[in-house]
């Protein structure tokens, strides 16, 4: 179950190349091509095995100009989304 203290990590089987801020994402285990937009892309960036969800939530609010509770909301939402495809990970930590 994921929190806010969740840390995330990339899934290694994921190849991505972020051009011109979208994060094409191939996922060989689906055989599918995934393409974030800008918040996306950004959230993808920040999942690095060291950030929460919070940190990450806090960071797009600040970079988007976006309230905290709109941004930890949509955080939330779309990494929840993309932790069922695969794409990321929780931390067993």
């Amino acid at each position: 179950m994921i929190s806010f203290d969740s840390i995330l990590y990339q899934n290694p089987n994921v190849v991505s190349r972020v051009v011109e801020n979208e994060a094409v994402l191939i996922i060989p285990e689906q055989g599918e091509v995934k393409v974030l937009n800008e918040v996306g892309s950004r959230i993808w960036e920040l999942v690095d095995g060291k950030r929460s969800v919070q940190d990450i939530s806090s960071l797009i609010c600040l970079e988007f100009d976006v309230d905290q509770e709109t941004a930890e909301q949509d955080t939330l939402e779309f990494i929840s989304d993309i932790i069922d495809k695969g794409i990321i990970k929780i931390s067993p930590e």
